[in-house]
C-alpha cells in the first residue's frame, strides 16, 4: 500500500512539472478594437515571410461570442494560419500584406474550456514561415 501511495505521488509530481506554460504575448500583438497600424512592408517574393502587427479582439473568449483577429506582414506573405491543437484556421488576404478573419465560437465540450498557445504562422509561397506564439484561453 506505501508503494502505491509513493508511486502515485511521483506520478503527481511528474504531471505537474510536465504543464505547460501559455507563452508570453509578444510585442507585436495587440488587443482591442483598433488595426494594427503597421504598414505592409513590400518584401520580394522569396524573402522570409515577416508578421509585423497581430490584433486580435480577444485573447480570453467565452463560448458564443464572435472572434477576430487582423495582420500586417510583408507583401511576400501568401497565407496566415491561426491554430492551437484544438483548431486551425486559414485567415484570408484581404489586400497584399494584410489578413483578416471573424469566427463565432462554438459551444464546446467543457474539457476544451481552458488556456492554449495560440500559433500564427505566416509563410511565403515557397512555404518558408515564420511563427509568434500567443497565450489565448477559451472560457
Amino acid at each position: 500500500m506505501r508503494v502505491r501511495s509513493v508511486v502515485f505521488g511521483l506520478v503527481a509530481v511528474a504531471a505537474a512539472g510536465c504543464a505547460s506554460q501559455p507563452p508570453r504575448q509578444p510585442a507585436n500583438v495587440t488587443v482591442g478594437a483598433a488595426d494594427p497600424s503597421a504598414t505592409p512592408a513590400v518584401r520580394a517574393g522569396d524573402a522570409p515571410p515577416e508578421l509585423l502587427a497581430a490584433n486580435f479582439s480577444s485573447l480570453s473568449v467565452r463560448r458564443g461570442q464572435t472572434w477576430s483577429g487582423r495582420f500586417v506582414t510583408g507583401t511576400n506573405v501568401a497565407s496566415v494560419e491561426v491554430r492551437t491543437n484544438l483548431f486551425s484556421i486559414d485567415v484570408p488576404r484581404t489586400q497584399f500584406g494584410r489578413f483578416a478573419f471573424s469566427v463565432d465560437l462554438l459551444d464546446v465540450p467543457s474539457v476544451f474550456v481552458r488556456k492554449y498557445a495560440l500559433r500564427v504562422i505566416a509563410r511565403n509561397s515557397a512555404g518558408a514561415e515564420t511563427e509568434e506564439d500567443v497565450p489565448f484561453e477559451i472560457r
